[in-house]
Order: structure tokens, then sequence, then C-alpha cells
């Protein structure tokens, strides 16, 4: 018995707490009429729980990351703002990204699904992210295709809709998290 306890303790350990660090990138690209664009912010914030042995990930109970809209920003002050008007950025703060399960863990891959809500729209999504663990600092990076429409936001037009944005858009994302804590 004593044996059984020691070990379920010993795996309680080893499952910590991580918070999303400054070492972040998010990227989201896509098309217009006129040239192709992108916006970008290293401003989120997010935490998970991870269970790691060997320097490999085992478990992924929980994964949540928040980016503030109005911190991606284009270099392009008009684009920002209409990028902002076209998924309410007012009345909806934040992307989020909420972790539902994990598919699959391999030696350096991560395939998992999660509710990812955009404009106030959720939709449940599978993303698919290359892991490396460093010390004890995990970082995940990796690529996903949504569209606008898919979250019902009508894409983004300028110079009386002259300039139209395309409805397809590619969301990169390099997030580093660091012990916060033993999970609870």
């Amino acid at each position: 018995m004593t044996l059984l306890m020691t070990a379920v303790f010993g795996i309680l350990q080893a499952q910590e707490g991580y918070q999303l660090n400054s070492q972040q990138h998010f990227k989201v690209a896509g098309t217009s009429t006129l040239h192709d664009w992108d916006m970008e912010s290293q401003d989120a914030r997010g935490q998970a729980t991870i269970l790691i042995e060997d320097q490999q990930i085992k478990e992924i109970s929980s994964l949540k990351v928040l980016l503030p809209v109005r911190s991606l920003e284009s270099g392009n002050n008009r684009m920002d703002r209409t990028a902002y008007d076209a998924i309410d950025a007012d009345d909806h703060e934040y992307v989020e990204f909420k972790l539902s399960g994990v598919r699959n863990i391999s030696p350096d891959r991560v395939t998992a699904t999660g509710q990812l809500t955009i404009a106030g729209e959720i939709r449940e999504v599978t993303l698919r992210a290359n892991y490396s663990v460093n010390g004890n600092s995990v970082q995940f990076e990796g690529e996903h295709q949504i569209k606008f429409s898919q979250f019902d936001v009508r894409p983004p037009r300028a110079m009386l809709g002259t300039i139209r944005t395309g409805d397809e858009l590619d969301i990169y994302f390099k997030a580093n998290f660091v012990p916060s804590g033993r999970a609870n």
C-alpha cells in the first residue's frame, strides 16, 4: 500500500501548473485584393497543467490561452481599426483557446482539440503543434487555418469596399510555458 501511495504521489507531484511567459509570438495572416497582410502580438496570457517525464509531455490535462484582440497589430493603424471593428473588439476583447482533449502525444508533437472563440463565436478545432521541453519550460509551435465565415465574421473591407480581405486566415503560434507552481 505504501508503494502504491508513493507512486501516485510521485505522479501528482510531476504534474505541474505552467504559465505562458514573454517568449511568445502569435500571428494572423491573410490576403486582400490589394496585398497580403499580417497582424502580430506577443501579449497573450495562458496557463496549462502538464505532466512531463524524461523531457517529454506525457499528459496535458488543461490549457487555456487568452489573446487580447487589440494587441494584434499590423503596423497600419487604419487596417488595425478595420480588423478590430470586423470582429467587434469592443464587445469581444479576446481570442481564446481552451483545451477540450488531447488526441495524440508523440515525442515531439501534440494533436489536441479545443474550443476557439473569436468574436464571441465558439468553434471546436483540432490543433497540431510541435513541442520541445527545455529544462523546465515547454514550447509549442504550430499553425492552423480558419475562415472568417467559420466564426460568422464578415471579412474586413476598406475604401468603400474596393479593398476586400479574403475569407481564409492562417494562425501561427509559438508559445513558451514555464512552471507557475504545482497543479491542484
